[in-house]
């Protein structure tokens, strides 16, 4: 079994017996609360990436990857050797060195913000590093297809969230490849051949001639899609104020599919000679 977002979010409507408009509406965050849960929990090599980029010298700062959840290991290249940098608190690195003005070959880094490094020395140089991090892949959540329209009138626009005037299906427009296809995400209910979309911000008009088919799927609902599943409907319960013991039931079965997740990612680390000892990512 695998799902796409489209085929989630029917087992979550199944499930649930519910596709009130504001529930459909949030169904996105559900999914993406779940897989919040699951790649905050699991070490997955599946979720790690490299990326080399360079220090500048006389700046403290290291800029993050947007998709950045934590660090693997942080590389750096001087003279043609190669050497790892130590993962410490912003206070530690304070102490180490109090003045920014101190220069040298930085050793040692800690996450000032969600978007920097701080490093310590304050590099002297432009080093070369490589950041081996894991990574928070793109939701499930964010798939997209293609509406073909005709009879146009006005613009539609990236952004717009444009709504069905027979199916009452909404979604967010991502791209306009052009007048008469749009780039949307998947919607709370299915749009109907035949029928009159409207922007909500452009007020363009058209008529859907077809939709293409969601085929996007991720590891997680490859490999894993009862976990996504019993944490996206736990999410989903309890925006409904469901009963408790179904709420805990849920609860309990992705718990269980987390564990097993979680014991996958421990014995591929232990095996892994790449690590060594190297800082471990932040518990949440």
């Amino acid at each position: 079994m695998s799902f796409t977002y489209t085929t989630l979010k029917t087992a979550i409507e199944e499930y649930t017996d519910n596709n009130e408009s504001s529930f459909l509406k949030n169904m996105p965050n559900f999914v993406k609360a779940a897989e919040d849960r699951i790649f905050e929990s699991v070490d997955l090599e599946y979720f790690r990436k490299n990326v080399t980029s360079a220090m500048t010298s006389s700046d403290q700062f290291l800029t993050i990857p947007s998709d950045f959840l934590a660090t693997f290991s942080l590389q750096i290249t001087t003279s043609g050797s190669e050497g790892f940098l130590q993962q410490k608190d912003v206070n530690f690195l304070r102490e180490y060195t109090p003045a920014s003005t101190t220069t040298g070959l930085p050793r040692y880094y800690a996450m000032f913000s969600t978007d920097h490094f701080l490093l310590a020395p304050t590099p002297n140089a432009a080093y070369t590093v490589e950041l081996h991090y894991y990574y928070r892949p793109t939701s499930l959540s964010a798939s997209t297809f293609i509406i073909t329209i005709n009879n146009v009138t006005g613009t539609f626009t990236a952004s717009d969230d444009i709504t069905g005037g027979t199916s009452g299906a909404v979604t967010d427009v991502s791209a306009v490849p052009s007048s008469t296809t749009l780039t949307v995400t998947i919607p709370g209910g299915s749009f109907t051949v035949g029928e009159t979309i409207t922007g909500s911000s452009s007020g363009a008009t058209g008529t859907v001639v077809s939709t293409t088919a969601d085929t996007t799927t991720t590891w997680i609902s490859d490999n894993a899609p009862n976990v996504l599943l019993y944490g996206s409907l736990f999410e989903a319960y309890t925006f409904m104020k469901g009963e408790q013991d179904i709420i805990a039931l849920y609860e309990k079965r992705f718990m269980d599919g987390l564990s097993r997740l979680k014991d996958l990612g421990e014995a591929r680390e232990n095996s892994d000679g790449y690590r060594r000892g190297l800082p471990s990512r932040p518990r949440t």
